[in-house]
This record gives C-alpha cells, sequence and structure tokens, in this order.
C-alpha cells in the first residue's frame, strides 16, 4: 500500500471515531429527573420503600414505551431518590440538594409527616411542586401551601371513615384512642375527637406512646378500664400488630380498628388470631381489572402481595408523569400547574385536587379475615355531609 494512501485511509478512521465520539452526547437519550424524598432506614422504612416499589414499576412501565414526550421529544424518566431517615433535619437536607444540585423541577416525598412539613419550607419557598402520598397530617392542607399535592388520605378523611362506621353503621358511642407520638398520630388524635363528639359520642381514653414501643399492656389496661366500646389504633404495622395482640391477650372486648398499614402481611403473622375481625380505613376502591395486573407484575418483582401503600406510590408517580406530560415541559411552575388541573384515573381511585391540595379519596372500610385476607365492607362517601371539613382543619 502507497505511503499517502496509508495516511488517507488512517485519517478517515480517525475521523469518523472522532466524529461518532462527539456525536455521543448530541444523541444521547433526552431526560426528565423526578426527585424523590422517601425514608429508606429507621422507622417507617418499610413505607418509604413500598412507596418506591410501587413508582419503581411506574417508571418502568413510562420508560419501556420511551419515556414522556416533552417539546416534541421523548424523555426518559430518572428517579433521584435520597433517603430521610424519617427527620424532619434530613428531610430538609435532602430537599435542598435535589432543589439546588440536582435541580428538579418535581418531588415526590416525604414518608413521615414532619419530614414533609419540614421539607416543605423549601419547596414552597423555591416553588417546587411536591407530590406526597403517605403524609396524613393535616397541617401539609391547611397552611396555605401552593405547591404541595397529596394524594393520600388524610387524617381528616381516615377519621370521617373511622368515625362514621363505627358511629353510624356499628352505632357505637364511647371510643378509646391509641397511637403514636409522631405528627401523623397527633393530628389524628384531634380529628377523631372532634368527629366522635360531632356524631354525639365520647372518647373516654387517649393514650400515646413513643415510636419503637413494643409493651403496650399498660396503656392499654388504662383504655380497658375506661371500658370504650370502640378503640382506634393510628398505629403502623409493627406497633400496631404487637398492640393488637396485647390487646387480646388482656382480654378486651371492644370493637377493634386500626389503619390500612395494619392490612399487610406482617399484621398476621405478628398478631396472629387477634388480627381477625378487626376494621381499618382503606383509601381507594375495590381492585378493578388494571390493579389486578399491577398485582401480579408487582408479586412478580418484589415476590410478596401488593398492599394500598404501594399502590398509592404507583398511582402517585404516574400522575407526576401525567403532569409532566401534559405540562409540556420542565419548567416547575408548568408542572405544579398541571397538577392542579390534575384529573386522573389510578388503579386505586381518580384524582383531582382541591384548592388547598388534597386529591379527592374515595375511603372503604375492609375488615381483616384469616391468613391474610380481607373484605371490604363499605364506601363510606366520607365526603358526603361531613361533620368537619375533610381537605383542611
Amino acid at each position: 500500500m502507497r505511503k499517502g494512501n496509508y495516511i488517507a485511509i488512517v485519517t478517515i478512521i480517525l475521523a469518523v471515531f472522532f466524529l461518532g465520539f462527539m456525536e455521543t452526547p448530541i444523541c444521547a437519550q433526552d431526560e426528565i429527573k423526578i426527585g424523590s424524598i422517601s425514608t429508606t432506614s429507621g422507622p417507617a422504612a418499610h413505607l418509604g420503600r413500598l412507596r418506591l416499589q410501587g413508582g419503581d414499576i411506574a417508571v418502568e412501565e413510562v420508560n419501556a414505551k420511551g419515556g414522556i414526550p416533552i417539546g416534541g421529544k421523548l424523555h426518559k424518566v430518572k428517579i433521584i431518590q435520597y433517603d430521610d431517615k424519617c427527620s424532619a433535619k434530613d428531610a430538609v437536607t435532602v430537599a435542598e440538594r435535589l432543589i439546588n444540585n440536582d435541580k428538579v423541577p418535581v418531588i415526590i416525598g416525604a414518608t413521615c409527616s414532619h419530614a414533609t412539613l419540614a421539607a416543605m419550607e423549601l419547596t414552597e419557598k423555591y416553588k417546587i411542586p411536591m407530590a406526597n402520598a403517605i403524609s396524613a397530617s393535616m397541617m401539609l392542607t391547611s397552611k396555605g401551601a401552593k405547591y404541595i399535592f397529596r394524594t393520600g388520605a388524610q387524617t381528616a378523611l381516615q377519621t370521617e371513615c373511622i368515625t362514621k362506621f363505627a358511629m353510624e353503621d356499628l352505632k357505637l358511642k364511647t371510643a378509646a384512642l391509641i397511637g403514636r407520638n409522631d405528627a401523623w398520630a397527633k393530628s389524628g388524635f384531634e380529628q377523631f375527637k372532634k368527629r366522635v363528639q360531632a356524631r354525639g359520642g365520647k372518647v373516654v381514653a387517649a393514650e400515646h406512646y413513643e415510636l419503637g414501643s413494643t409493651d403496650f399492656y399498660s396503656i392499654l389496661m388504662k383504655i380497658k378500664m375506661a371500658k370504650p366500646e370502640f378503640i382506634w389504633a393510628i398505629s403502623l404495622v409493627e406497633d400496631g400488630a404487637m398492640l393488637m395482640k396485647q390487646a387480646h391477650e388482656l382480654g378486651i372486648k371492644a370493637v377493634m380498628m386500626g389503619t390500612d398499614e395494619m392490612a399487610s402481611e406482617a399484621m398476621w403473622k405478628i398478631a396472629g388470631p387477634a388480627a381477625t375481625g378487626i376494621y381499618v380505613y382503606w383509601g381507594g376502591d375495590p381492585p378493578g381489572p388494571a390493579s389486578a395486573e399491577y398485582e401480579k407484575k408487582f408479586m412478580q418483582k418484589y415476590g410478596v402481595k401488593s398492599i394500598n401503600i404501594d399502590k398509592i406510590g404507583y398511582d402517585t408517580t404516574h400522575l407526576v408523569m401525567d403532569a409532566i406530560k401534559r405540562a409540556n415541559s420542565k419548567d416547575p411552575e408548568k408542572i405544579a400547574q398541571a397538577l392542579r388541573e390534575t384529573d386522573y384515573q389510578g388503579i386505586r381511585n381518580r384524582y383531582a385536587f382541591s384548592e388547598a391540595g388534597q386529591a379527592t379519596v374515595k375511603m372503604w372500610i375492609v375488615q381483616l379475615l384469616e391468613d391474610t385476607n380481607y373484605k371490604y365492607i363499605k364506601d363510606m362517601q366520607v365526603d358526603k355531609n361531613p361533620p368537619l371539613p375533610i381537605d383542611r382543619e
């Protein structure tokens, strides 16, 4: 081969290689980042993980179709997740990081109410919309915040469901309350007392316990001595199951009621026979075809049954991605406006937000049966003539 030809060939090869290298960023897949604050360690870690697992399936479904169309181009969805450890301080730290370092236009989070309230100070300041799936404190939607969008049931909806069923359907009049010493349960305590009294009943006992507690005998004895007709436990599954087990051991005969979190497999494993017969509030309608299909995906991916918490993670993530699509933009203000105009059919129910930022949530009473089974008892229609508002204080 002549030297000149050799040099020409090498030059062409190098040019092709160089141009290919230079084109890589230009041809790279466009992406849209969604921030996530979720508890994956510490108190409530299982809640945070479930929300993320449901959300991951939603993202996989959208990305499998190419992503979200924005400005005429498909954008793959990238979730940037940080653990807040159910801590207000850590929630502020990671929210600051998501907003100022990662430049996300929207956030899904947090898990614990006090952590969400802390992060809200920043999302409101920087006008970054935040969709929340789990935090139930009334303060989220009672502070006049403009950038919070809660898809889950806050304590007004939860307590309206419980008190309406106990007092109107079961005709019970005296109540007791036991719950965690945190922002969620404290908000629930206030709502419960107001709604029991508004229906002509009386709260005869109320007890708090600290996170991580496992011995409830002393406070349960106080409640037993007050002789309530029904007891509502504002608890997560670990403490709620142990509480129900110990109440059963003490021979408490009151009707026992709990939270949707308590309708998970751990409830039956810990509480045993004490789980059977408990009533819990439940956000969302009975499963339809779309929910059943999702449940199959969840079981295949994670090897456990889907429960209400992962479903709302799935719905919330899809709802946020739908808002980005409708906004046709990565601009936070446009995404926030799209969220305000939401009319989204999820697998749990149809979502639209009130001016306060609270989504419509269908609330059912569900009863726990044997062997991790449960049945839907009644749609409580909590939005019809409640004695107190259900989207704010």
